[in-house]
C-alpha cells in the first residue's frame, strides 16, 4: 500500500465577510489548481453554517491521511502538498460526503483532453444541458471563459452554478476566468482558491501552457509585465509545445459587443511575438473562430446558456455561429484537435492544427 511520506502544507482562507446579498450556502466540493499542480491541488467546498474543516484521502480508498483545520467556516479551502504527479487520489469531505477521486496533473502526457466554455450565467435548463453533454466526454480538465453567474453577490446565482456543475467539479480540475458579472468581485474571491494573484495567474498541464487573464481591471501595467514574463518563461522552456490565452473580453469579435480594441492593443502583440496558439474568449454569447491574425488563432466560446447574440460576416472570421456549445480540445504531442459541440453532441466546428 502506498502511504504518502510528503508533508502538507494547508493554506486557509478566513475571509467570510457576508454581504447584503451574498451569503453563506451548501455546495459540494470542487477543485481548483495551484501554482504546482503536479504535486498539489486545493479542494473547496461551502456550508451554510459554519463548520469544521475535515479532509480524508489517500492514494487507496482506505483514505491513509486526514487533514483537519483549526477552527470552524463557512467558505473551506484545503491545499495539499507532496502529492505524486498523474497519480489518482481518493477523498471525502466529513462528515457526510461521499469518497470522491481526483488525479493529479503529469508532468508528461501523450495525449489529454479538455473543455473551454463560458457565460453560463442565464438559463440553468440550457446550462445543464451543456453539462451533461460534457460529463460523456472523458475529460482532465475544464476552463470557464467568464461569467459563470449573473450578479457576483448573489446567493442563489452562486448555488445555481454549483449545483449544475458539481457532478463535473468534484473530480475535474476547474480553471476559471473572471468576467465582468462576477462583479463585485469579493464573493469570488471567497469561493476560489487560484494561484498567483488569482485574477491572473498560469496553468500547466503536460506540454501546455495556459495564461488567465483579467480583462476588466488594468490591462496594462503589472498585469502587462507578469503577462510578458510569462510568455517569454514559456517560449524558452522547450518542453512546452502549446500556449494558450484565457480571458473574458474578445480582443476580436464580430458578435454584439465588438472587438476590445483595449484588450488588442495591449495583448496582441505580445500574443504574436511570443507565437501564442489561441486566445479563448467568452463575452459575446456565441462561438467563434478566426483566422490565423498575425499568427494567432482567436476562438470566442460564451455559448453556456446565456441569451445568444448574432454574428456579423467578417474578412478574419472562420467560423461564427450563434449556438450554445463548448469547445473539446485533444492534444496528443504536437498535434491539436478542436471540436466546438453543441448539446446534442453534433460537431458544428473543427480544426485541427499540427507543429
Amino acid at each position: 500500500m502506498h502511504k504518502m511520506k510528503s508533508v502538507y502544507s494547508i493554506l486557509v482562507f478566513l475571509f467570510c465577510a457576508r454581504g447584503a446579498g451574498f451569503e453563506p450556502f451548501d455546495s459540494k466540493p470542487y477543485l481548483t489548481p495551484t501554482a504546482s499542480p503536479t504535486n498539489s491541488i486545493c479542494i473547496n467546498w461551502n456550508t451554510e453554517e459554519q463548520e469544521s474543516t475535515i479532509v480524508v484521502f489517500g492514494s487507496t480508498m482506505a483514505l491513509e491521511d486526514t487533514v483537519k483545520l483549526e477552527g470552524v467556516r463557512y467558505h473551506h479551502h484545503v491545499f495539499l502538498e507532496g502529492l505524486e504527479a498523474g497519480t489518482q487520489y481518493f477523498y471525502r469531505v466529513l462528515p457526510d460526503r461521499d469518497i470522491k477521486k481526483f488525479t493529479t496533473v503529469p508532468e508528461h502526457a501523450g495525449s489529454f483532453f479538455f473543455v473551454v466554455f463560458g457565460d453560463t450565467r442565464g438559463d440553468s435548463v440550457v446550462h445543464q444541458s451543456v453539462i451533461d453533454r460534457i460529463a460523456t466526454c472523458d475529460i482532465d480538465f475544464l476552463v470557464h471563459t467568464g461569467d459563470l453567474i449573473l450578479e457576483g453577490d448573489d446567493t442563489d446565482n452562486w448555488r445555481t452554478f454549483f449545483n449544475v456543475e458539481d457532478t463535473l467539479l468534484q473530480h475535474t480540475l476547474f480553471v476559471p476566468a473572471l468576467g465582468n458579472h462576477e462583479k463585485p468581485y469579493w464573493p469570488y474571491d471567497t469561493l476560489f482558491a487560484l494561484p498567483d494573484s488569482e485574477y491572473f495567474y498560469s496553468v500547466r498541464y503536460a506540454n501546455a501552457m495556459f495564461i488567465i487573464l483579467d480583462t476588466d481591471g488594468d490591462v496594462e501595467g503589472l498585469q502587462k509585465e507578469w503577462l510578458a514574463g510569462r510568455l517569454a518563461s514559456a517560449r524558452s522552456d522547450k518542453t512546452i509545445d502549446w500556449l494558450f490565452m484565457v480571458f473574458h473580453r474578445p480582443a476580436y469579435s464580430a458578435g454584439r459587443y465588438g472587438d476590445r480594441m483595449r484588450i488588442r492593443d495591449a495583448w496582441s502583440s505580445l500574443f504574436e511575438e511570443y507565437g501564442v496558439d489561441i486566445a479563448f474568449a467568452g463575452h459575446d454569447h456565441n462561438y467563434q473562430r478566426t483566422e490565423e491574425i498575425n499568427g494567432v488563432i482567436y476562438v470566442i466560446s460564451g455559448g453556456g446558456s446565456a441569451i445568444l447574440y448574432d454574428v456579423e460576416d467578417r474578412d478574419w472570421l472562420a467560423c461564427g455561429e450563434a449556438v450554445y456549445h463548448f469547445c473539446l480540445i485533444q492534444i496528443d504531442g504536437t498535434r491539436m484537435t478542436l471540436r466546438a459541440i453543441k448539446p446534442d453532441g453534433a460537431v458544428f466546428d473543427e480544426l485541427v492544427i499540427e507543429k
